[in-house]
């Protein structure tokens, strides 16, 4: 995606420049085009390069502040990679004059400019103060364009730093600003931008394709054919990713026949073809993708917008990878390293040295070759890092969000059930004051009274039957939400489960490696339990014996202990764990289990884990783990031992209200007992 960049000139517009007028004509044409038509110029941006040496000319001659103001924001915009010191100085001088005039719109465009030039300087912070007053002007100017176009510029930042849910955000925000100014433009152009937000994002293409849709309905309505062009490049390219070859290539078909119907060369048809080379790249074309990217290289070098090159020219160096052209990969990798470098863009920077490891190690480098894809790896786990924390926070969210949901939906069901239990009773009191009625009148008209019970009773038990069948349907649409929430949160603890498996595989420190895995292993068994609770068809309670086989199983492949055997008994043979203990019970199981098979087994001998559950009026629950293993060592002291797995053991037992000891003799064997109400026997429901 371009997005961060892809309006040039937002203030020059159409009058950018797209041939060569004698030079006292173009300076007077610029002149013009600048104080009469610029509403109409800031509307329609268009992707030409300015003639720089022309402005300037123009801004030598010009007698009118405003009209030198006006100037300065374009040239500043133009310059705002190739010399940044001047483009400061230029929207400084803007925020000067403006500001006498209280000119709102060139305000706008100034502060527009100073954000900008913080991003490029990373400074996110200072970045954002300029966009916000640029936006508070643009408001202040009825300047809906500017308004969308600078938050469209933030949510390109966001994009920037791999944020992609600021950056949707931010773009979606955009849209709502151009629909409420009716701006058409700005419209198709976010419309096109969160297309490829969501498929940057990984979302299928049934989530982009109807922003694509409404964008091709404004460009083709405007007849703006190179800009349709883009969009069904963009298409394309979902569609590459997506699978669908076919449909790929049908896409960037129409994505040729649209911009070739002008013979214009600039940045949409750089884009384009940097699209469409991107496609041909993915589905394993590599020639014509060859031939599309470097044909989008030499227009972007051309036009001299040094960081719309990066993206063309990671394409070209993977393309060369794959195509063992070792000395061209090499090439286009080293020039991506030095631009990537420069901008301080660490997505583009990781791609290169991945490009220049492949390299090296295909052309007989072994050492240079693990240089870099030591540096491809620090960059890489850099861009990992900074997205874990935000992904496992939102994962935690919104599993609270949809527990709080359901507590009030469960809530708002409760006082529905009490007031329909309310208004029975009512209506049972009405039903006897009418029946008291009717005895009285029976002594006199005992026939007709006999009709209308029976009528009364007939319209009664109708009533009755639709007021079940109403309850059962509550009942039933709490009992799918329920194993929705349970399914969500198995879900949500999968994806923990995984970041903290993939984070130990990047670790080198066996103790780190070990606590990662250690807490893998246990938000994998409450992840087991919400899976029981959803598959199981009693929402309320997981059957034990069939919990405890799935963990053991599961803990047995962790430590490959192949030759160790499970024999679990139940007495009475069914027992069920409620939704209230399975966490703690479950939590207690893992780390017994995990402790036998790691230090029980240890020299790889077979043997037998033995796990008995017993009910008992008087005494609750008891749950007995032996192994016929090593045992504990002398002296060993559970009580005392500073070991992470026995302090869950002991907070969780009290937690559950029970206690438990360790023995040991002829192996080492665990007893937990605690009361009965956490527990039952097979339910009656």
């Amino acid at each position: 995606m371009r997005i961060a960049s892809v309006f040039i000139h937002p203030i020059s517009g159409s009058f950018s420049g797209g041939y060569r007028l004698p030079i006292r004509a173009g300076v007077c044409f610029v002149l013009l085009a600048v104080l009469f038509f610029y509403p109409l110029a800031a509307v329609k941006a268009q992707y030409q390069p300015v003639d720089i040496p022309a402005l300037k000319r123009s801004i030598a001659l010009a007698k009118m502040d405003t009209a030198k103001s006006r100037l300065y924001g374009i040239l500043g915009w133009e310059l705002r990679f190739a010399d940044r010191k001047e483009a400061e100085k230029l929207a400084d001088e803007m925020i000067r004059i403006a500001s006498r005039g209280k000119d709102h719109r060139l305000l706008a465009q100034a502060y527009k400019i100073k954000g900008f030039l913080r991003v490029l300087e990373q400074k996110i912070e200072e970045c954002l103060a300029m966009y916000k007053l640029s936006m508070e002007q643009a408001k202040l100017a009825n300047d809906g364009y500017t308004l969308a176009h600078v938050t469209g510029l933030i949510a390109g930042m966001y994009q920037d730093k791999g944020d992609f849910d600021r950056m949707i955000q931010y773009f979606l925000e955009g849209l709502q600003i151009a629909e409420r100014y009716q701006v058409d433009e700005m419209i198709a152009f976010l419309s096109n931008c969160i297309g490829e937000a969501y498929s940057d994002a990984g979302r299928p293409i049934s989530v982009s394709l109807p922003y694509y849709k409404r964008a091709l309905e404004i460009e083709n309505r405007i007849q703006n054919w190179q800009y349709v062009g883009m969009i069904w490049s963009n298409i394309a390219k979902d569609n590459m990713l997506s699978g669908n070859k076919r449909e790929a290539e049908k896409a960037a078909e129409q994505a040729i026949s649209y911009i070739n119907r002008k013979a214009d060369r600039a940045y949409v048809y750089a884009t384009v073809t940097t699209d469409i080379g991107e496609m041909y790249l993915g589905i394993g074309k590599y020639r014509e993708a060859e031939g599309y990217l470097l044909k989008s290289l030499h227009i972007l070098d051309s036009l001299g917008t040094k960081d719309n090159v990066l993206i063309p020219l990671g394409a070209l160096s993977k393309l060369y990878e794959k195509t063992n052209e070792a000395g061209k990969a090499n090439v286009y990798a080293r020039r991506l390293l030095a631009l990537s470098t420069a901008y301080k863009s660490k997505r583009y920077q990781r791609d290169s040295y991945e490009v220049l490891s492949s390299v090296a190690k295909k052309t007989g480098f072994p050492e240079l070759a693990l240089k870099y894809y030591e540096l491809y790896k620090l960059f890489n786990d850099s861009l990992f890092n900074e997205t874990r924390e935000k992904t496992i926070a939102e994962a935690e969210n919104r599993v609270k969000l949809i527990q709080k949901e359901l507590e009030v939906k469960y809530e708002a069901e409760k006082k529905a059930k009490e007031n329909e239990a309310l208004k029975l009773s009512n209506l049972g009191l009405q039903n006897r004051t009418i029946a008291a009625i009717i005895i009285a009148f029976l002594l006199l008209v005992l026939g007709v009274v006999l009709v209308m019970a029976n009528r009364a009773k007939t319209r009664k038990n109708r009533q009755l039957e639709m007021q079940k069948k109403i309850i059962e349907q509550q009942s039933a649409e709490k009992d799918t939400l329920i194993r929705e929430i349970n399914h969500r949160v198995k879900n949500n603890l999968q994806v923990i489960s995984s970041l903290l498996n993939l984070q130990a595989y990047s670790l080198t420190d066996p103790e780190a490696i070990d606590a990662l895995r250690d807490s893998h292993k246990r938000v994998k068994a409450i992840s087991l339990i919400h899976q029981k609770l959803y598959g199981f068809e009693t929402i309320a309670a997981i059957p034990l014996e069939e919990y405890i086989s799935s963990l053991f199983t599961d803990l047995k492949t962790v430590y490959a202990a192949t030759d160790v055997e499970l024999v679990c008994v139940t007495q009475p043979r069914e027992l069920y764990l409620d939704i209230e203990s399975a966490v703690p019970v479950g939590l207690i199981l893992n780390e017994v289990i995990t402790n036998a098979l790691k230090y029980a087994f240890s020299n790889g001998q077979p043997g037998i884990l033995s796990i008995q559950v017993s009910d008992d009026i008087e005494k609750g629950y008891t749950i007995i783990i032996h192994d016929n293993g090593v045992g504990l060592p002398a002296g060993f002291d559970t009580v005392q031992s500073g070991s992470l797995g026995f302090r869950i053991i002991k907070e969780l037992t009290r937690q559950l209200r029970g206690q438990y000891q360790y023995t040991s003799g002829s192996g080492t064997t665990f007893t937990l007992q605690f009361p009965n109400s956490n527990l039952r026997s097979k339910m009656s429901s």
